[in-house]
């Protein structure tokens, strides 16, 4: 579902004063440099500004940004890392791995010494269990579409695991980068005091307010810093604000606009490559009229892509239609011509479907607090449909109600969200919660379309896969069961200190050597 300045929310006195009188626990303070971390570096806090809050402590049930880049990626680890400058899988709780030459069968090493956050050892035990707790229907988790292919897991012995797969995963390490390993113990209660094996451990959470975890001393690489802690700030003015007296070191998923506001004040700015992310309006293909391919194209037609980048993201955003980016090989070069910006093609298509100013089309576009660029996408798309006599309303929710009604009980016309492409591999693309066949948010899966997602993530010959994903490209740029708005980068605003942050290309960033 996976991420971005003002929503029209305003921070009552107590809440403004309580985030920019809280520089007595966000002092910055000095880390030893050489082979040890000083008494002080322990102690230090890095305090970064979020705008909406999580919604589980559970990792393997939420593909949110705003847990991606809290709690996923500093209590938690996989079986590898993605490397954001290779694209390549490191390790991370595999030490090595070997994949046998059909392509059937992965062992992997793991790492020895490594412990849970209570003090007991991690084994090849823990991880197949929480493999086939993804794979568990009951379960429920959204990643499960990752491990489509695998049909067994066992433990070799305490530290080897042998992953048996249906068919060939050329994108295996790329899927397993987003399975995150838990405790079978500590499950039960995973949702308040969640136990991991990262490099920070958990400490509290405030609903509503903030996410703290703390240094873990024992990690194979443990941080320089002794704590984070998110605050939840849904204005962008009062997050920039602290940036500027030093009550927050970093903010985190900003607009463009708090980036041109941010150098314009000297504040540093992290960004990653221009393909991370891409904006979308989710359908619900299941309910009426949007059931009917031409209101979705019609809507596709609706909404300026051009004029959004250059007035919303000041540039930062390629438009786009595709959610594959330029970059991978299994783009499709057709895509940049289709669907231009045209309300006369709209009205044709709406009145094709039954839709005229004497009989509008109404609909709700649901949008997220604390994302504007997400709510500046549905405005622009309410006002042009609503000058062609449609009578279209957005409503704006709290992240936790949100997610009920898009992704846990789907009651919704049209939503706005954001997904991260998978640039390092297009299977995750088509295994995300957005475009997964058995599960995505538009709860869309027409006849032989999940056959194609499962050949083209089987394929080895890079010839074939690149027709098969192309024919891919072309059956959802048909159907249009999500309109893609643009790819974009992710920024951070940062310290000098912070910009030791590494972002990773599938949601997991490393804090390991940021300090305030």
């Amino acid at each position: 579902m996976q991420d971005r300045g003002p929503n029209g929310m305003i921070m009552n006195r107590a809440q403004f004063l309580r985030l920019l009188g809280a520089s007595a626990a966000a002092t910055m303070m000095p880390v030893a440099m050489g082979s040890g971390l000083s008494a002080m570096a322990q102690e230090s806090e890095l305090v970064v500004g979020i705008s909406s809050d999580i919604n589980t402590l559970d990792p393997q049930m939420s593909p949110s940004d705003v847990f991606r880049h809290t709690i996923r990626s500093t209590v938690f680890e996989a079986l590898v890392y993605i490397n954001p400058e290779t694209l390549k899988a490191d390790p991370m709780l595999a030490d090595s791995w070997e994949i046998a030459p059909d392509g059937l069968t992965a062992t992997f090493k793991l790492k020895p010494g490594v412990t849970w956050h209570d003090g007991s050892p991690f084994t090849a035990a823990d991880v197949v269990y929480s493999l086939k707790r993804v794979q568990d229907k009951n379960v429920g988790s959204p990643f499960a579409p990752q491990l489509v292919a695998l049909s067994n897991v066992e433990a070799l012995d305490d530290h080897t695991v042998k992953l048996t797969l249906a068919n060939p995963v050329p994108g295996l390490l790329t899927n397993l980068a987003v399975i995150q390993i838990v405790k079978e113990a500590n499950v039960p209660q995973i949702n308040t005091a969640p136990i991991g094996t990262g490099p920070f451990k958990f400490a509290s959470w405030a609903p509503g307010d903030r996410i703290r975890v703390e240094r873990y001393a024992e990690h194979r690489n443990a941080p320089q810093v002794g704590a984070i802690e998110w605050r939840i700030v849904p204005d962008s003015q009062a997050r920039l604000a602290g940036m500027q007296d030093g009550t927050l070191h970093m903010v985190a998923l900003v607009d463009g606009k708090d980036v041109i506001q941010a150098q314009g004040a000297g504040i540093g700015v992290l960004q990653t490559k221009p393909y991370i992310l891409y904006e979308n309006f989710n359908i619900n293909t299941k309910r009426a009229p949007f059931d009917d391919k031409r209101v979705r194209q019609a809507l596709a037609h609706a909404f300026d892509r051009e004029t959004y980048a250059k007035t919303v993201w000041f540039g930062f955003a390629r438009p786009t239609i595709n959610p594959v980016p330029p970059e991978m090989a299994t783009y499709l070069q057709e895509s940049a011509t289709m669907y231009p910006y045209d309300l006369d093609k709209a009205a044709a298509l709406l009145a094709e479907a039954g839709f005229t100013k004497d009989n509008p089309l109404k609909m709700e576009i649901l949008t997220i607090q604390g994302f504007d660029t997400l709510k500046s996408m549905a405005l622009i798309l309410q006002d042009n449909l609503n000058r062609l006599g449609h009578q279209v309303t957005v409503r704006e929710l709290e992240v936790t109600v949100w997610l009920d009604r898009v992704l846990h009980k789907p009651d919704y016309d049209i939503t706005t969200d954001n997904f991260n492409t998978g640039p390092e591999d297009p299977a995750s693309m088509f295994n995300s919660p957005n475009l997964a066949p058995a599960a995505n948010v538009n709860q869309w899966n027409p006849e032989g379309y999940a056959d194609l997602v499962q050949r083209a993530g089987a394929e080895l010959d890079p010839a074939k896969q690149i027709e098969l994903y192309q024919q891919l490209q072309k059956l959802i740029l048909e159907e249009m069961p999500q309109i893609t708005v643009n790819h974009l980068p992710l920024f951070f605003l940062s310290t000098e200190g912070a910009k030791a942050l590494v972002i990773g290309p599938s949601g997991i960033d490393d804090y390991t050597k940021v300090v305030p």
